[in-house]
């Protein structure tokens, strides 16, 4: 409780107790005086109006018998107006203690505020400081730098005279090492050309020799397993057959199943015109011991060769200038071992396959 509380109940308590006293008094004029001196000290505080108006109340009741309704209503309407004031300054003075809070908070984060900007523009003044000095020594530096290219200028006028001439010679030079990178790069790319070209006819002339394998294989199909091997070996079709396909021992004359052979084959010849045709007869290692114009395995290995291509020319429509024979005795082996076995397998006829290669020997000869 504050003191304007205290006073007031203080006052009331006194209120109470003399309002008896004051129904003896009659006197207006005490009541009267009273009034004209509240209205004349109406500029007082609301605190001590309100005290006044409870303490004339009592002076009243003391020198008078009672109080008229119209004034104790007045009075009472006062005291009201002035608890009404003294609520609104109690709430003024908390709005003017809160505002007066922020007010101080904000003026120190102004104060702060202010204090770090002094301490940039003092850092800001030293770097501007540093610039200025910076400035004026790279312009001293770039009036140096001109003065000294002035004079360099001068002194080296004929060295750049010789250097723009060097340039120049380099500049020719490069230009005649171009022409003939141009040149040579012309002749490179004709050269590929020329490359892909035979490229081409070697990939026609593999296509072309395979397809012949596989129609000779085919051709020759049913004699597979009797000494009969094709192969495709250096773009040429080599069809093996070992003598006991085509011949007795010692003879140089076809049997019955090797002419049979020869006959499939020469089908195949007859229509594959561009093939040339090479016979090779091959011996094994041992002697021959016959008589009369066979000699040797020389003899013995040439006398088949004719004898297939004699085979070859009387069973198909073939010129004959696309054959060849020729007898290889027992030089070249396919089998170096000494046994019945590899001498079996020495003891054959090659009849070579060849695809036209006039397109490509041209080729090559042209570059």
């Amino acid at each position: 409780m504050n003191y304007g509380d205290e006073l007031r109940a203080s006052v009331y308590g006194l209120f109470i107790k003399k309002v008896l006293f004051i129904k003896k008094l009659k006197s207006e004029s005490v009541v009267r005086a009273t009034t004209l001196f509240l209205r004349d000290n109406i500029y007082m505080s609301k605190m001590k109006r309100l005290s006044i108006i409870l303490l004339a109340l009592f002076v009243a009741a003391q020198f008078t018998g009672c109080v008229t309704k119209q004034k104790y209503t007045e009075l009472q309407n006062q005291y009201k107006k002035c608890q009404d004031d003294l609520t609104y300054a109690n709430a003024e003075n908390v709005d003017f203690a809160n505002a007066k809070k922020q007010l101080a908070a904000d003026l120190n984060t102004a104060t702060l505020k202010v204090q770090q900007l002094e301490k940039d523009t003092l850092t800001l003044s030293r770097r501007l400081r540093q610039s200025e000095r910076d400035l004026a020594k790279a312009t001293r530096e770039y009036d140096e730098l001109l003065k000294n290219f002035a004079e360099q200028n001068v002194s080296n006028q004929s060295q750049m005279n010789e250097l723009l001439g060097n340039i120049d010679k380099i500049k020719d030079d490069l230009k005649a090492q171009q022409d003939s990178l141009n040149a040579a790069k012309a002749i490179l790319e004709a050269k590929e050309a020329r490359i892909r070209e035979m490229q081409t006819v070697l990939n026609q002339k593999d296509a072309e020799v395979k397809a012949l394998k596989d129609k000779v294989s085919a051709a020759l199909k049913g004699f597979e397993g009797s000494g009969l091997n094709v192969m495709e070996k250096d773009g040429k079709v080599y069809v093996s057959m070992e003598d006991k396909l085509l011949f007795a021992s010692g003879s140089w004359n076809l049997n019955e199943q090797g002419l049979n052979a020869i006959k499939q084959l020469a089908g195949v010849l007859e229509t594959e015109k561009e093939i040339s045709v090479l016979i090779e007869g091959h011996t094994d290692n041992v002697p021959y011991r016959g008589s009369g114009q066979v000699k040797d395995n020389w003899d013995l290995s040439v006398l088949r060769a004719t004898s297939v291509v004699k085979a070859i020319l009387a069973n198909g429509n073939i010129e004959p200038v696309r054959l060849s024979a020729s007898g290889r005795s027992e030089y070249l082996p396919i089998d170096n071992n000494d046994s019945a076995e590899a001498r079996a397998k020495n003891r054959r006829t090659e009849i070579i396959l060849t695809p036209n290669l006039d397109k490509l020997f041209e080729l090559i000869q042209n570059n």
